[in-house]
């Protein structure tokens, strides 16, 4: 890539990837309080369920909904999941 096509200086571009390396949310998941809904395909190859089912352990007002197939789910699978979020969106 030509240095005359890149916005921003190199260094600074350094920095974001060390930062994207480094940094994790981890320790502040279970300080998230407000119900979260996290839909997870089984078979997905790009973000694994064990993410999802991580961030279900660690987030404290978590529901978790697997279902079968992969990353594209919510399009693929939307008949079976729209009325999964429907429902977690109106739940009291």
């Amino acid at each position: 890539m030509n240095s005359d096509n890149r916005v921003g200086s190199g260094r600074g571009y350094l920095y974001q990837l060390a930062a994207g390396a480094g940094w994790t949310s981890i320790p502040f998941l279970p300080l998230l309080r407000q119900p979260t809904l996290i839909v997870s395909g089984d078979d997905d190859p790009i973000i694994p369920l064990a993410n999802a089912r991580l961030l279900h352990r660690l987030i404290p007002a978590s529901r978790l909904h697997v279902f079968r197939g992969g990353h594209l789910g919510l399009v693929t699978e939307a008949a079976e999941l729209a009325p999964v979020v429907s429902q977690f969106l109106t739940a009291p």
